[in-house]
This record gives C-alpha cells, structure tokens and sequence, in this order.
C-alpha cells in the first residue's frame, strides 16, 4: 500500500459514551497492533438486522452528554491550543429534523493573483486562482500537466497549449468513470446510505453536495469555520450530483485537525482521529435506520509509529462492531489483505475506458512494491470548487486523498444495491471481479501497477449473492 500524508489539515473530537447497536454489516477482522496479524476472536458476528431498533421517539429522546478532550495535555508543548475550535450540532434536532449545522460556512475569498511562474515538478503548473493572462503557455507541450480552476484568468487563445480548451476539460472530467453514471442510470445511486467524511473546513453551499449534506460540524478544528480546498474536493467526489460516486447518498460531515501546531512545527496526533470516528458512531445512533452511516471516509494515510495510532485502531474496530466501514489512505494496515491505489487519466481521454487510465505522476516512475492493488479513478478529474456554489477545480495528477472518497462513494452503492453487504464480502468481490491490468512502461521496463475497479460487475456480483 502507498502510504501519503497530505498538507497537514482539521481533525479532533469528542468522547463519547460506550453505548452501541446492532452492526449493520458482516466481521471484518481488524489488525489492532499494527502487526499485519488479526484476532478472530474480537472480530463483530454476523448481522442482525431484525434486531435493530428504531431511534427513540421525540417524547424520550435525550442525546447523550459529550466530553470535548482536553488535548493541551497531550505534550508540554502545544503553543497555540486555542486556536481550535469545537462547534456540535445538537443531535436531538438531527433526530427530529434529520438535518443540522453547527454554521453554514460561506465560500472562501481567492481573488485570482498573479502567477509566480513556477513549475512544481510532478505536480505540474499550478495556476489555481491564478491570473496567467499575460503569460506565454503556447510552448507546453502537455497541458495535462496544468491544473486549474474556475477562477484562472487565461491569456488569449494563440498564447494557450495547442488544444487545450478549459470548459471542455472541466465537463469531460466531471464524470466519476468506469461506468458509475451507468449504475446511476439504473437507480443505484446510494439512495438510503449515509457517507460520513472527517477533512478539513467544508464550503457547505456548493450545488454539488448541499442537498446531501444533512450535518456539519467541527471538531478541535484550526480555521474550522473556513472553507477549504480539500473539504469540497473529497465531498463532492464522494456525493456531487453530477460529479460524485453515490449523489443519492446523505452526507455527514466533521471538519477537524489530525494533529497539532506546536513549538516544533505540525504533529500528527491519530488519536485525534479515533475521536472523530466516535462521534460519527454518535450522530449515526441519532439517525433512522433507513439512514445509517455505512462508510468513513478520511484522506490520510499514516503508520503504525504514528501518534495515536493504537487508538485509531480501537476507533475502527469500534466502527467495525457497529457495521461501519473506516476507509483511509492505509486501510490494509486494518483490513489486511485488501489494497488500493489510485489512478490518473488525460483531461479529455474518456473516464470510462479503463485502457484510458495511467499511473499517477508521483507513481510513474517507480516499480511498484505492491502488484494486487485494486485501482481506482484519482487524478485527472473536476470536483467542486470551495470558491464558489459553481465552481470546479481541476488537478493534473491527485493523491490518495481523491482515490479514499471514491471508493468510499462506490461503496455506498453496493451497500444500496446490495443493503447485506458485509465489508469482507465487499472487499473480496472487488478482488475477484478486477480482471484489467494497468500496465505502464517505465526505466524498469513494463510494469504491473494492480488491477481495475470493475463497478458493474462488482454490483452484478453482490446482488447475486
């Protein structure tokens, strides 16, 4: 498994108390030590779901108290511990409206500057909210290697790469690829499941999410109430209407820090992260069942001498025992045996052809270590914008911070089509039905970078059995 960790960005949380229901889906046997090895003893039975009760009613419904950790403590240096914030929702409004914010956060001010006119190696030309209009791109080869934006202010066409036309691009890479928009032709859209994200700041009104969105809130967030690039990026690949995976899925969203700002620059704290998870377990037990949490999506990657990392692993086996899937960027790490990766494609080359797709830049050059990963669509793709209700970014290659919200989405799907899915049947399908290889060629020669995600057959296989 690749293992990224991103720009440091929101995360923290709140206990909360030991109550649990019924699990919703099958064992996932879970690594607790970090050790690649799993106890079959602990792992969740089979489900129940004749069993599972139905929230309380509005006459006895009282939400459990919360405890908001005190993470000064945590070392003797975290400068600037009050810069976090923790704003909840009140959980008996979910219950009773099934929709609540702790604020409504407004679009997030960039003015288009000027272009410093540097190349940032893999990561190709950035000029996100970038006026470039008095610049000469007619000599770029490859427009592929320009990511953009809505708000990129462009010189005129005779000084733009040959071919390339930004609006075009946008829409063509809207589509989330490998034929998802085909299962959202048959209905399955993820109707009925709830995705809950833990990321950064979230701009709560674009079009694309914020019919789906039914909860925002922060937990022990640095500028939580600001909207971020990152936020809007993994909801609307996990839920945009038109550019996401699962549209009809509900949306439940923490803003959070997964670490610290202290005296010796950004730590990483896990346990931090453990927190956001429960509270997710919290507001799931507020929900109807016809709504359940079914998947965690969280964009980080990490590893087992991580901070906190023995408490994240208690949080996903907490998950797991309540029929939740935690799906990060080192998911193997807890569900061993199951590995992805994420996948990249030109900004005009058709999203639903598998041959269209390549490694991502960052992986290209490399022998890949890990040859059974499952691909998923990354890099090379619109999503929405944090600027504005209409706006869209495109990134040139991504990292495993697109790739976790995609499968993430795709999972809401089969637990739609299939509302018995267990994680562990969930994972093998995917395993068994990927028959494409991703070939690329390379210094070391053709390499195997793992196989292709197949969603239909993926779906024909879960409803089948």
């Amino acid at each position: 498994m690749y293992e990224t960790l991103d720009t440091p960005y929101t995360i923290t949380g709140c206990l909360l108390s030991a109550c649990a229901k019924t699990p919703a889906s099958d064992s996932v046997l879970i690594d607790n030590n970090g050790s690649g090895e799993v106890n079959a003893d602990t792992a969740p039975s089979s489900p129940n779901t004749d069993t599972v009760e139905e929230p309380p009613s509005e006459s006895d419904y009282v939400p459990p108290d919360y405890v908001v950790p005190d993470y000064s403590s945590h070392k003797e240096t975290y400068a600037d511990e009050e810069m976090y914030i923790t704003e909840l929702v009140d959980l008996k409004t979910l219950h009773l409206n099934g929709r609540a914010f702790a604020w409504e956060v407004e679009p997030a001010d960039w003015s288009a500057s000027v272009w410093d006119g540097e190349n940032a190696d893999i990561w190709g030309y950035d000029v996100r909210s970038c006026d470039v209009s008095a610049e000469d791109f007619s000599g770029i080869e490859d427009w592929n290697v320009i990511s953009f934006n809505s708000d990129t202010v462009w010189p005129a066409a005779d000084k733009m790469p040959e071919d390339m036309d930004p609006e075009a691009i946008l829409e063509r890479s809207k589509d989330p690829g490998l034929g998802i928009r085909a299962l959202h032709e048959q209905g399955i859209t993820g109707e009925g499941v709830g995705i809950a994200i833990i990321d950064q700041g979230l701009y709560t009104g674009h079009e694309q999410y914020a019919e789906n969105l039914m909860v925002y809130e922060c937990l022990h967030a640095s500028d939580g109430q600001d909207a971020q690039m990152h936020g809007s990026a993994v909801a609307s690949i996990a839920v945009g209407k038109d550019v996401g995976v699962a549209p009809g899925a509900k949306l439940y969203y923490i803003a959070c820090d997964f670490g610290h700002w202290t005296d010796y620059g950004y730590e990483y704290d896990l346990s931090i992260l453990a927190d956001g998870i429960y509270r997710v377990l919290e507001i799931n037990r507020s929900l109807p069942q016809e709504d359940n949490i079914r998947v965690i999506s969280v964009s980080i990657g990490y590893s087992p001498d991580t901070p906190g990392y023995q408490e994240l692993a208690d949080a996903v086996q907490a998950a797991a025992e309540e029929g939740i899937l935690v799906l990060t960027a080192s998911s193997n790490r807890f569900y061993p045996g199951f590995n992805f990766c994420g996948m990249s494609r030109e900004g005009l080359a058709d999203p639903n052809d598998p041959q269209a797709y390549r490694p991502a830049a960052w992986l290209a050059d490399i022998r890949p270590a890990v040859t059974d990963d499952i691909l998923v669509p990354m890099g090379g793709r619109a999503y929405a914008g944090c600027t504005g209700e209409t706006d869209y970014e495109w990134m040139y290659s991504g990292g495993m911070s697109w790739a976790v919200p995609w499968l993430s989405g795709f999972y809401a799907l089969c637990c739609q089509a299939a509302p018995d899915c267990a994680v562990e049947q969930f994972f093998q399908v995917v395993q068994d039905t990927a028959s494409v290889n991703l070939i690329h060629e390379n210094a070391y020669g053709k390499c195997n970078y793992g196989k292709i995600i197949d969603p239909a057959a993926v779906i024909e296989e879960l409803k089948a059995n």
